[in-house]
């Protein structure tokens, strides 16, 4: 691969004002004169006189969930007959009003003709019968933590398993402890059609209701089981991850979709149906709710493991090194000259890079836009011992200045909505209190202990405040039984050089990456990788849209122009469930690439296994997509 093209981005040498020191130097001016950047001055090298005084109301405004009451009653099933749906109140409600559904940033937003509550699977059922009985499609939704278009439309019936009150408003929550559903819990199973986990594993059915956080408490309370991966964000429902194929980080890990040994559905007549076949599984495991409304996920989990964490703040050419030949955007080589980082410390970093990618558990970058350093989080996991048998929970596990990096978070989430800032200060103060928040271990201090069900999580408040993200998944190819690294060094530095080509700043929140392996499943983005290089890009929503979609498409030009030695692209595919419908991929509609050079096989395959899975059950694709289809993912797959 050449990475020697000096005009890989035009004007990526010569944007003054983004330089750190620059605006560093501007946010301080900007910081002594108004009192709303006063949390900034520490992290600007101000002492403040009155360092309490700083943060003032910043945990309490920004971080408490601000919990609406909504009114909702008991659904009476218009023009139904009362007898043919026999439940109790509590099991179906209705959200009152004409409240208009959007998901958590707002690029989706309609007025559905029905908001439904079900807590029971008798619940759900008599909603899709009755769905039947008026003719109208019903698609489930959660924390509605989703950037595409993967919803029904206002004429049709939105249902959800969790209360609405909680993912009104930012930060989301946990239903209340008082909340009664079956649609939520975690329980061990002993087997799965006569099949028994392996040896140190057990199958676990957890209810499509159940929120990530209510998972990882039930994990720390029992502290003997919990699954070797999983999202980093605790708002969320295990019906919604599993539907979008999501994955978490680690080159030994695949998808959530990979561990599911049984689904739970209601099909389009209303019946209670199941899946357990592993071959079935490879499409009912991760289908958009092409099968129907999904009630329960049987997983597989394995004995409960320690994370030993050491997440670290680095020079960002020292986090993940560019390959060599490569041209370094002008301002980071003036900062490597600044901090007198020569050829020969980016090589040994590389060396160590590729040492955390091939020894380490869990692998995650992030570098804030035109900061001088990059966060890096890779750690590894070890057996737990008698001694471990009362770590505490997040975040008290070996942080002795958590309140004030809690300040400083929420100052990043109020910085988050300064649409007052110039872009680039903006997105500078947005990363000087992001890294503020983060964990930084130095040499000589202790590691961050933790059970793995906490270690994956403890980044949880990611859900705090809205932000805009694209995410593609990127092959990372084995040559001669070793992985190739190159590519993916080439994709975070096409990221960097994007960010700083752009003088308007419309990338304000941060570029990502972190390493999985491939995948089974047939629609997983990971499916014919043995690894898998997951790399995003996130901005602020008050960032103008036709300036994020063309910085959006300026970086998947890069990231698809990747060949092999052949000529051949690699197969480079976009996270479903973010922000990718809208771009082209060589010159073309992305929508072509998807279906006919990313997914063509696949979706193939996918068409003749979930049609077989119907057809077992009684049912038929045309009648379930009458049902439950939605035109994205529904026009992409079935047309």
């Amino acid at each position: 691969m050449d990475v020697t093209n000096t005009n890989r981005f035009e004007g990526v040498e010569a944007i003054e004002h983004l330089d750190a020191d620059n605006l560093h130097k501007d946010l301080l001016s900007r910081s002594l004169e108004d009192h709303r950047l006063r949390p900034l001055l520490p992290l600007l090298g101000v002492t403040s006189p009155d360092p309490k005084a700083q943060h003032e109301g910043l945990t309490k405004d920004v971080l408490t969930p601000s919990i609406r009451i909504l009114e909702t009653k008991a659904f009476t099933f218009p023009n139904a007959p009362h007898e043919s749906l026999p439940l109790e109140d509590w099991e179906v409600q209705e959200l009152l009003g004409d409240k208009p559904f959007k998901n958590w940033v707002a690029l989706t937003h309609f007025t559905p003709k029905y908001t439904l509550i079900a807590r029971s699977i008798r619940g759900v059922q008599s909603v899709v019968k009755y769905a039947g009985l008026v003719d109208r499609k019903v698609r489930v939704v959660g924390y509605r933590h989703t950037w595409s278009p993967l919803f029904t439309k206002p004429e049709d019936i939105v249902l959800t398993f969790i209360p609405p009150n909680v993912c009104e408003e930012l930060p989301y929550s946990d239903p209340p402890s008082d909340w009664h559903s079956e649609l939520q819990g975690v329980t061990l199973v002993e087997s799965v059609d006569g099949v028994k986990p392996p040896s140190d594993h057990v199958f676990a059915k957890v209810m499509a209701g159940t929120t990530n956080n209510q998972f990882r408490l039930w994990c720390h309370k029992h502290a003997n089981w919990a699954l070797p991966f999983n999202t980093v964000v605790l708002a969320v429902t295990f019906g919604g991850t599993n539907s979008t194929i999501c994955h978490g980080a680690g080159l030994s890990t695949s998808t959530l979709s990979d561990l599911v040994k049984e689904i739970e559905y209601v099909d389009a007549h209303g019946n209670l149906q199941r899946v357990s076949d592993p071959e079935e599984l490879k499409a009912a495991s991760g289908c958009f709710g092409f099968l129907g409304i999904v009630v329960s996920i049987t997983i597989q989990m394995e004995t409960m493991t320690i994370a030993e964490m050491r997440p670290t703040q680095v020079p960002v050419v020292l986090a993940i090194p560019p390959p060599k030949g490569y041209p370094i955007p002008q301002i980071i080589r003036n900062q490597m000259r600044q901090a007198n980082i020569s050829e020969e410390d980016i090589e040994n970093a590389r060396l160590e890079w590729i040492r955390r990618c091939e020894e380490d558990h869990f692998h995650e970058w992030f570098w804030f836009p035109y900061q001088k350093n990059a966060w890096v989080n890779t750690w590894k996991r070890r057996p737990k011992t008698p001694e471990d048998s009362n770590l505490p929970q997040w975040p008290q596990f070996g942080l002795k200045n958590i309140d004030e990096m809690d300040a400083h978070g929420a100052f990043g989430t109020a910085v988050a909505k300064y649409d007052w800032l110039p872009p680039s200060q903006q997105a500078y103060a947005f990363g000087l209190a992001s890294l503020a928040s983060l964990p930084n271990i130095s040499e000589g201090q202790p590691s961050m202990i933790a059970y793995i069900s906490e270690g994956l999580h403890f980044r949880g408040g990611t859900q705090t405040f809205p932000f805009w993200g694209m995410e593609w998944e990127l092959p990372v190819r084995h040559l001669d039984g070793k992985r190739d690294y190159g590519a993916i060094q080439c994709a975070w530095w096409d990221g960097i050089s994007a960010i700083y080509s752009r003088p308007e700043a419309p990338c304000r929140a941060a570029l990502e990456m972190r390493l999985t392996g491939g995948s089974d499943v047939l629609l997983a983005p990971q499916r014919g990788n043995q690894s898998t290089a997951s790399i995003e890009v996130f901005t602020h929503p008050i960032t103008p849209l036709d300036e994020w979609r063309a910085f959006r498409q300026l970086v998947v030009d890069r990231w698809t122009s990747y060949k092999d030695e052949t000529g051949a692209y690699f197969n480079a595919r976009p996270h479903w469930a973010k922000h990718w419908w809208d771009l082209e991929v060589h010159g073309k509609p992305i929508q072509h690439h998807v279906k006919e050079v990313a997914y063509k096989q696949a979706f193939t395959e996918f068409r003749e296994v979930h049609a077989q899975i119907l057809s077992r059950r009684g049912s038929t694709v045309a009648e379930t997509r009458r049902r439950f289809d939605m035109e994205l993912m529904g026009s992409l797959i079935f047309e």
